[in-house]
């Protein structure tokens, strides 16, 4: 089953009412109408997932907990106004800092892509040295986002630009903060779709080159931190 209208009816009025008794009363409402797509698409993205790289985790258990982390509520909201799944390896830790694929509605749209929620420096630096030296696997993720147009690439700019000397054509991917390819639409049309799961697992298998560079931003950052010990 697709996303429906209902379902961000429900994201919209449990965010209202803010009470948890009303959401256990209706948490039948919550699986039927949000986690239930939400598997589904998954489901969808599983053999993609499993092509494009066998370690990612792709079940029902990626998908985000509709109550916020209780050390931020402080009186405030206990309910999300959206949800997400993350697709991603197995972290060493709740503090790492790992390459994804991820799909998210909101009250406002809904989106996907493939990237970090905020990179390492150690990984964004050795992003840049690829680039620089013309390293063929960042060549390759180059080439598949050039040879796309659903996906724009994100991530905090640096303020100046750090390689004025560098070719104008990698400038947009070393002079960054952080990385992240992504797709956003306000269509509910679009979210509403039958289409819509299969056309995000095209989509992402896509978007596989840029995950293996990604891949391999993260080992030869560990590798270089090895030879540092």
């Amino acid at each position: 089953m697709s996303f429906t209208v209902q379902a961000l009816e429900f994201i919209s009025e449990n965010y209202m009412r803010n009470d948890r008794q009303w959401f256990k009363d209706h948490k039948a409402d919550y699986e039927k109408l949000v986690l239930a797509p939400f598997a589904e698409l998954l489901q969808t993205l599983a053999p993609v997932m499993e092509k494009i790289d066998p370690q990612l985790i792709c079940t029902p258990k990626c998908v985000s907990r509709i109550y916020r982390d209780a050390r931020y509520v402080r009186g405030g909201a206990v309910f999300r106004d959206s949800l997400w799944c993350s697709v991603r390896r197995k972290k060493a830790s709740a503090y790492d800092l790992v390459p994804e694929f991820y799909f998210y509605i909101s009250l406002e749209g809904f989106g996907y892509g493939c990237g970090y929620y905020r990179t390492s420096t150690a990984a964004m630096e050795q992003l840049r040295k690829m680039a620089l030296s013309g390293d063929k696997t960042f060549k390759a993720a180059k080439k598949a986002f050039e040879n796309q147009s659903r996906f724009y690439l994100a991530g905090e700019m640096y303020k100046k630009n750090r390689f004025p000397d560098c070719k104008s054509d990698i400038l947009d991917w070393v002079n960054r903060k952080s990385i992240c390819l992504c797709y956003d639409s306000a269509d509910p049309q679009e979210l509403f779709s039958d289409s819509l799961f299969a056309r995000t697992a095209e989509d992402m298998l896509s978007a596989a080159p840029v995950y293996k560079l990604y891949a391999k931003m993260e080992e030869q950052a560990a590798a270089e931190a090895l030879a540092k010990k």
